[in-house]
Order: C-alpha cells, then sequence, then structure tokens
C-alpha cells in the first residue's frame, strides 16, 4: 500500500498551518473548520493565520493543494489498459484507511465550498480534466473512439468521485473490500465495452 502522508514533523509555519487544516477537517468537519481552531492546532498565533489565509475557502484551497500534490506523487497512472495498474492508480484515492479517509475529508471539504468560490471551481475543473485525459490514455488503447474514451473516462471519473463521499459517510457500509468490488465491476465493465473485447 502507498503511503501518502510522511509521519515527520512540519517545520515550516505555512506547512504546519496547512496541516492543521487538514487535521480540523478530517476530525470536525468544514462547518468546525475556523481560523482560531486552525491557529491553535497549528500553535501559530491567528494573525499569522489570517496574514496567509483571509478565510476558509482559502484555507481549504491550501489544503486541497496539498493532497492533491501529495496524491499525485504517489500514484502510477496507468497507460495501457492494464487492470491492477487501473486499480492501483485509483486505489490512491479511495478510503482504505485513516490516512485515506484524512485525505477524503479534504476534498470533501473542497466540493462544499466550491460552488461557492470562482478559485475553487477553477481547481476542481484542473484537477478532473486531469484525472480524465490520464483514465483517456488507458481506455483509449482498448480500441474506443477518442470521443468514447473521454465519456467513459468521465464516466469512470463521476462513479468515484461519487464512490468517495458514499465510502466517507458511511464506513460501516462501504468497507474497503466492497470499495473494491465496486471499482472492479466498474473498471470490468470498461473493459467489456472494448471494440476489441472477446
Amino acid at each position: 500500500m502507498r503511503k501518502l502522508i510522511i509521519d515527520t514533523p512540519v517545520v515550516d509555519p505555512i506547512q504546519r498551518i496547512v496541516a492543521a487544516v487538514c487535521d480540523v477537517l478530517a476530525e470536525e468537519g468544514v462547518t468546525q473548520l475556523s481560523l482560531r481552531k486552525v491557529a491553535a492546532k497549528a500553535g501559530a498565533t491567528l494573525g499569522l493565520i489570517t496574514h496567509h489565509f483571509p478565510n476558509r475557502a482559502a484555507m481549504v484551497k491550501a489544503a486541497v493543494a496539498e493532497t492533491w500534490k501529495r496524491e499525485n506523487q504517489v500514484v502510477q497512472w496507468a497507460e495501457v489498459p492494464d487492470k491492477a495498474a487501473v486499480m492501483g492508480a485509483i486505489e490512491v484515492f479511495l478510503p482504505y484507511d485513516e490516512e485515506r479517509r484524512r485525505q477524503t475529508a479534504v476534498w470533501v471539504a473542497f466540493w462544499a465550498l466550491a460552488h461557492q468560490s470562482r478559485d475553487l471551481q477553477k481547481i476542481h475543473q484542473d484537477v478532473h480534466r486531469f484525472i480524465r485525459e490520464k483514465h483517456t490514455v488507458w481506455i483509449s488503447a482498448l480500441g474506443f473512439s477518442p470521443d468514447r474514451a473521454e465519456l467513459l473516462a468521465d464516466r469512470l471519473k463521476l462513479f468515484i468521485d461519487g464512490l468517495l463521499l458514499y465510502a466517507y459517510l458511511d464506513p460501516e457500509h462501504w468497507t474497503p473490500e466492497r470499495i473494491r468490488r465496486s471499482v472492479d465491476d466498474m473498471i470490468d465493465s470498461i473493459f467489456a465495452q472494448a471494440p476489441d473485447a472477446p
């Protein structure tokens, strides 16, 4: 299993603040995210927090940027239609364990605030486009037309986003095994539709 977060002390004050934002989001949710809570968690002054992050949206933007950076450092995007490689790339994002549940908390907070912020909407669009392009590569290699491959990549991304949300909100039902089976079924459905499928 790939490790996303290295458990070392964070010395840089900005990184300490971003880590505190992620902690508050994971432990208390976006409605409890405040400059004061982040300052207390980061061991920083309120002035330092407001200097760099004037509001909740700015804090969540920094947290999602850090989460995305960490995810991207460990994900190995599939370039050929190898089911294990595709599954490996997707699993980086799935809340199988506490660490990945924490990263999902950041994304859930991000989605909750994105409708209010053009900056957050732009990040969402850029991330979605990036992931769609990565999945389009291996889907195209199955023999699909470019338009069909892009549509299937969008469908896969929407499925994964929905699964993330449901698994985060109902972890008793959405066990790691159930999540894996669901993703496996979705990937199988794409392979089964391939023009060159047996």
